[in-house]
């Protein structure tokens, strides 16, 4: 038994529950990419035609019969449900559904959304805010993103999405969410320049996992055996549009629960470092690849030194911490504990050790490295409507370099979304990350 409580681990659509695998059964892994998308060549079609002066009279008149703000993807840009799944609303892309709440919708934000014209996520402190959103059967529709948005009050240009846990190399190496056109994440990704995702990758599928002996698969890995995986997904993701794609490789390594958790031993970590360090090194030298990649601890496992497995700065962008409202041995929240005690964690021994993985010590970790921070995965459980929490949060966020913030807005795992059942966190969260 450890002496600390782990949080909670997200689903991944190839995790063992029937209901998600029967949503979204998986395709053939046969044929599986895409060619690139074609240039767009109507427009200089246009002007060998007409010439310049006819093109912009031409789209003056179209600019004219448009409504403001609507799309030009169409209502149905995002994709039917499958298999039944349930959406929550009919999904448009007009103006007038941003400002729609849902049927007992929190009241923050509830009308229009703020004005926000985020830039992409970037390797500095570009302050991004992100949303894990709450999409049922893995099936992203406007009325999802419009309900979120709703009651925070902030617009998402970014959204997280998670691949952990798949079965073979094959469908590790061609995500389901670019794979399965009709989930809705391509026509999103596509509709705007200024839309990101941010993809949760573990470094291995589960066919080669070996959580008893993690080496068996860490030397191969360390080697640069799998590399040529690493190339195939770079390959998938530009293939698909995703070329600037944020990827937390190895999410949460330091937890027991991924398909990659890097072991104890000094080797074990090191050889896992080098493994991060050659599939970033693959990906990278694929053309067309601007990927950004965040080296991301879970904050509440404290049995690996941060600078043991950090695979170096050449090779990660981005410093993330997942973290959730309970300290990992008190069980208490912040609102029972106070921030100190939280971010510090301070009720574990060794906690005063720089290379202890409290927020506090992850945030200076990446000060020391030079590296912008993040919080990937944060979020409130079931019942725990704690404002202090999220101002906490919102106060390193606000005043440290922060690449971006991804709040976890699932039924999943206990974690529950912004809204009617947590109105203070709501309120709290509207009011900070503006």
């Amino acid at each position: 038994m450890s002496e600390y409580h782990t949080q909670p681990r997200r689903r991944s659509a190839y995790d063992d529950e029937p209901v998600v695998v029967q949503a979204r059964p998986r395709r053939s892994g046969q044929g599986r990419r895409r060619p690139p998308r074609p240039p767009y060549r109507q427009p200089l079609l246009l002007v060998s035609v007409f010439g310049t002066v006819a093109v912009v009279a031409l789209l003056a008149a179209l600019l004219a019969t448009r409504s403001p703000g609507t799309s030009s993807l169409g209502a149905n840009s995002l994709g039917t449900p499958t298999l039944g799944t349930p959406t929550l609303g009919t999904p448009t892309l007009g103006a007038s559904s941003l400002g729609t709440s849902s049927p007992g919708a929190s009241s923050p934000g509830a009308t229009a959304p703020r004005a926000h014209h985020s830039a992409l996520i970037s390797a500095g402190d570009s302050k991004a805010n992100c949303i894990s959103p709450n999409a049922p059967g893995g099936v992203l529709t406007r009325s999802v993103l419009d309900d979120a948005s709703s009651v925070t009050g902030l617009t998402y240009d970014c959204l997280s999405v998670f691949d952990n846990s798949v079965p073979t190399w094959a469908s590790w190496e061609d995500p389901w969410m670019f794979h399965i056109t009709d989930d809705g994440w391509d026509a999103w990704l596509t509709e705007s320049s200024e839309h990101q995702i941010v993809l949760s990758q573990d470094l291995i599928p589960k066919s080669v996992s070996n959580n008893s002996n993690p080496l068996t698969w860490e030397k191969p890995c360390a080697s640069g055996d799998y590399d040529q995986y690493a190339t195939g997904l770079a390959q998938n993701l530009v293939s698909y549009g995703a070329g600037n794609t944020v990827i937390r490789l190895g999410t949460e390594a330091n937890g027991s629960w991924e398909a990659d958790s890097l072991g104890g031993t000094s080797a074990e970590m090191s050889d896992w470092a080098k493994c991060y360090a050659n599939e970033v090194t693959a990906m990278r030298a694929v053309p067309g690849s601007h990927f950004l990649f965040v080296w991301n601890p879970n904050a509440c496992t404290h049995d690996n030194p941060l600078s043991a497995w950090y695979p170096g700065n050449s090779y990660v962008d981005i410093i993330g911490a997942d973290n959730y409202d309970q300290d990992c041995r008190t069980l208490q929240t912040v609102a029972q504990e106070g921030w100190k005690t939280y971010s510090t964690d301070s009720t574990f021994d060794g906690a005063g050790d720089p290379d202890f993985p409290s927020l506090v010590n992850i945030e200076a970790f990446a000060v020391g490295h030079g590296k912008p921070m993040s919080f990937p995965e944060w979020g409130l459980p079931t019942g725990d409507d704690d404002p202090a929490y999220v101002t906490g949060l919102a106060g390193m966020f606000n005043s440290e370099d922060f690449a971006y913030e991804s709040y976890f807005d699932n039924n999943d795992d206990g974690i529950v979304p912004f809204g009617k059942s947590m109105p203070k966190a709501t309120a709290a969260y509207a009011s900070a990350f503006k």
